[in-house]
């Protein structure tokens, strides 16, 4: 019997582990997947990339980790790989996407955590209301910006804060010669995008080399803050966390009372090893959006026949991303110099501010992208209509294009909808023999407008930048396009049981002793990456346990 077993050492998990184990608990910390080493990792694109590997990747998950996937409750679900389209699959890894993520760091604003009260009913959404605010979670943010290192400087539309972030920002590259002045002359603020990336030395990490190949890819000097090369080894030096990597949980289990009191768990792969029960007093579930419902819902026992937490059918609902999209430019001239981490420049003029002319529409945030090492430019192409997809004029289109073309990232606030969910598939299994995923999710039509609008503004800014051609995505209103790896929302917390999963501590409801710590909790996306978010969150459900268990 151990005092905690965390599931899931990702984003939040790590955090729980180094928070309890601090505080003298014995913590025993499962993941899934490898436990990798910045030594093991390389710009192998083929092999080594999250977003343009053509070979199995060396982090899982493993190909036998299917989901399923439909846009509504009345058709049927097609099977999906892990990395295909509609999976919306997470690096299964200690560290998990942090490792491999972009690292941009956002603290969402503080009218995010008051949408329902701000909007009203939305026709179609689900908006609530948070059962904190900003002000409740801001000294969390802070903590996890300094224990993890997180580099940039003041966004001037930016929510309160009590201090600077702990580290200047990372230097600039070519575009930001680009990208500042153009969006100066449109009269916007121009910042440096927060990155949990170090820029100097910090904690005894090294800092960014500003290699090419970051977004996609492990640190090979550990200058991301990712949670494997930051809280996890925190944690192990306490003496009180055992990690335990390979590690896949099958179910949350019950004591005669109804209690839970541990998990069953396989380690290796599927058929290496038998089923073993580890005895816990208390449970921290963070798997992801997806793969914690999946486990609540796995876990039923005579006192949970619907799954834990879930007797009022609210496990897994109002899944949802951020509504990220891509628009570049190409110009004539060199302007990139490819020198990571790529991200210099961001602009928040448009979130809540009427007089920026957003006309009732909640916007998003704009940042230039990451470096683009060769195969990642041809992976996010969107081609302009007079070049084909193969052949010769690929190729000179590419040699033109390469270092004259500059990419804007643009996050948008989506709607949740109780539609869109994670179940369990009652008919498909994965080699384990374990019921996975079924993600239901059809976006709602409102996104569409979000993202023209954030489009459109990047489009201005590389026309500003002197752009000549610009290359827009497709937006489709009510598009089916699937969870992302910024999913988010699917056991969200609340003061009422009848429309959330967990309390404001991030305790399941009417459960004394399982708590989620993971992109689960949000009550809705913003227009800003949600790692952040997640990590202080991931600290305000740590000190609840500590204070209260």
């Amino acid at each position: 019997m151990v005092d905690a077993v965390i599931i899931g050492a990702g984003a939040g998990g790590g955090i729980v582990a180094k928070e309890l184990a601090t505080a003298g608990w014995s913590v025993v910390l499962l993941e899934r997947g490898p436990w990798l080493q910045s030594s093991d990792f390389g710009h192998d694109e083929t092999r080594e990339s999250w977003t343009t590997a053509i070979h199995r990747e060396p982090f899982g998950p493993l190909p036998s980790e299917v989901r399923t996937a439909r846009p509504s409750a009345d058709r049927d679900a097609v099977t999906v790989h892990p990395r295909e389209g509609l999976c919306g699959t997470l690096p299964a890894v200690v560290g998990g996407g942090t490792v491999y993520y972009g690292a941009m760091a956002w603290r969402f604003h503080e009218e995010t955590f008051r949408l329902h009260s701000r909007l009203g009913p939305v026709a179609g959404a689900n908006l609530e209301d948070w059962p904190i605010t900003y002000a409740d979670l801001e000294p969390y943010y802070e903590k996890a910006e300094y224990e993890l290192g997180v580099s940039g400087d003041e966004n001037p539309f930016g929510p309160p804060r009590r201090k600077p972030l702990p580290l200047p920002p990372v230097p600039d590259n070519k575009e930001a010669e680009f990208l500042y002045p153009a969006a100066r002359s449109l009269g916007w603020k121009p910042f440096h995008t927060p990155l949990a990336i170090i820029s100097q030395d910090y904690r005894g990490r090294a800092a960014c080399t500003r290699c090419a190949f970051c977004n996609g890819f492990g640190c090979e000097v550990g200058a991301k803050s990712s949670t494997l090369v930051t809280v996890i080894p925190e944690a192990l030096r306490t003496g009180n966390c055992k990690l335990i990597p390979h590690a896949f949980v099958r179910e949350i289990t019950v004591n005669a009372r109804g209690v839970p009191g541990g998990v069953v768990y396989q380690v290796g792969s599927p058929g290496q090893s038998s089923w073993q029960e580890l005895k816990a007093r208390l449970i921290v579930v963070c798997c992801s959006a997806t793969e914690t419902p999946r486990l609540l819902l796995n876990s039923r026992s005579r006192f949970f026949p619907r799954g834990l937490g879930n007797e009022r059918d609210q496990v897994g609902r109002n899944i949802e991303n951020d509504g990220g999209t891509f628009v570049y430019g190409l110009f004539d001239r060199v302007v990139t110099d490819q020198l990571g981490p790529g991200v210099c420049c961001g602009v928040d003029d448009f979130q809540f501010r009427s007089e920026a002319g957003v006309e009732g529409l909640l916007a998003g945030i704009l940042s230039n992208y990451h470096t683009r090492p060769p195969l990642g430019f041809i992976h996010r192409l969107r081609l302009p209509e007079n070049v084909p997809p193969y052949g010769r004029e690929l190729k000179r289109f590419y040699q033109r294009y390469f270092l004259r073309s500059i990419w804007l990232y643009a996050t948008c606030h989506t709607y949740p909808r109780f539609e869109n969910r994670v179940d369990v598939d009652p008919a498909v299994w994965d080699g384990r023999g374990v019921p996975v995923s079924r993600i239901t999710y059809r976006q709602h039509a409102r996104n569409a407008d979000e993202q023209r609008f954030m489009v459109a503004r990047s489009e201005e800014l590389l026309r500003a930048a002197g752009a000549h051609t610009i290359v827009k995505p497709a937006i489709t209103p009510e598009s089916s396009q699937g969870i992302s790896t910024h999913q988010q929302g699917s056991c969200r917390m609340g003061n009422d049981p009848q429309s959330s999963v967990v309390d404001r501590t991030g305790r399941v409801h009417n459960v004394p002793n399982v708590y989620l710590a993971d992109g689960s909790l949000l009550v809705n996306p913003a227009g800003a990456n949600p790692a952040l978010t997640i990590q202080a969150l991931a600290y305000w459900v740590a000190a609840h346990i500590v204070r209260n268990s």
